[in-house]
């Protein structure tokens, strides 16, 4: 996963493994998340609250950008040809744009 930072900090904190991140205690995996069409996931401070979620209104903490679904071709058992499958997710094709944010 690619990690960007905007503004000066501090910023949320935030943990990856595989293709799942992390962020302030929200977590969402990208392999899940990922579709045909690239998607952005925003994630917010509710009012100031210091609870953060996916959507809505209130301060942006973070961003994560999830590249569209690649295709390959895939031998098929016991068929002439190949199927269009597709392929796993990379984690170091998501961008995640972490701002700052005073919890």
């Amino acid at each position: 996963m690619r990690i960007q930072t905007v503004g000066a900090g501090p910023h949320p904190d935030f943990s990856k493994v595989g293709c799942v991140v992390t962020i302030a205690g929200v977590s969402i995996d990208c392999a899940e998340r990922q579709t045909d069409s690239a998607e952005i996931i925003d994630l917010r401070d509710v009012d100031g609250s210091g609870r953060v979620v996916e959507g809505g209104s209130g301060y942006q903490v973070a961003s994560i950008h999830i590249p569209p679904r690649v295709y390959g071709d895939a031998a098929c058992d016991g068929e002439d040809g190949a199927e269009h499958r597709p392929v796993d997710l990379d984690p170091g094709t998501v961008l995640v744009t972490l701002w700052t944010y005073n919890q």
